[in-house]
């Protein structure tokens, strides 16, 4: 388990540039954003419970290997809405394991969706265990928006991954979701800054990568 986290942390970087990679993240973000809107397949994830939703978090190519026992690793973006803004993301990142059959590596884009304020309170401490500190389900799929009003959604966050172009609901049970120090001082230069520090700040929409990545979640809001 220990020499397979250690590989996957070894070649995690090699997916970002070198230099700017907090924004490279949020650049990725909008990627995966913008593949979900787009996604002529009614096998997606419904566009209806993103935007009702009060948080978000946004993994770009989540690596898992494995060998018998699998690891996996990612770092992304939580963006919190309020009174319909989107507040500046808190960069985060989140670790697994699970055993089974399997072997080699994939990569795939995570996206968590959720709503109680509990929850949102625990995430800005700083970790959260994915099933024990907050219930997870596989989130619906399906683009009618019949998918997102009609189905009993009562579980604080719903998960969805996609991999190989495939969108699908996935249960992330025993994952832990950490905020990332190091990448929230970087990009807000600010050394020790906390993500409530970073939720009370004015809004800055200083790059465009996070003006886009706003602009897609506010998509299609009346």
């Amino acid at each position: 388990m220990k020499r397979l986290l250690s590989l996957l942390l070894l070649i995690t970087p090699l997916f970002v540039q070198a230099g700017g990679q907090e924004t490279a993240t949020i650049w990725s973000a909008v990627q995966v954003l913008e593949d979900i809107l787009n996604e002529p397949s009614e096998e997606t994830l419904p566009v209806q419970l993103l935007q009702r939703s009060d948080g978000v978090v946004i993994l770009p190519g989540m690596l898992s290997v494995g060998w018998g026992v699998g690891v996996s690793h990612g770092n992304g973006v939580m963006l919190f809405r309020k009174e319909r803004r989107w507040n500046d993301p808190i960069f985060v990142s989140m670790s697994g394991a699970s055993i089974g059959y399997q072997i080699g590596a994939q990569s795939s884009d995570v996206i968590l969706t959720f709503k109680r304020p509990n929850t949102i309170n625990s995430l800005l401490n700083g970790k959260i265990t994915l099933g024990v500190d907050a219930a997870i389900a596989a989130g619906p799929v399906g683009r009618d928006t019949t998918v997102a009003t009609d189905a009993t959604l009562d579980s604080e966050i719903y998960s969805w991954s996609r991999s190989r172009g495939l969108f699908a609901g996935v249960a992330l049970d025993g994952s832990a979701l950490s905020v990332d120090d190091e990448a929230n001082a970087a990009f807000y230069d600010q050394p020790g800054i906390s993500g409530e520090e970073i939720l009370q700040r004015p809004t800055d929409n200083r790059s465009s990568g996070l003006r886009r990545l706003k602009a897609l979640l506010n998509q299609g809001e009346k």
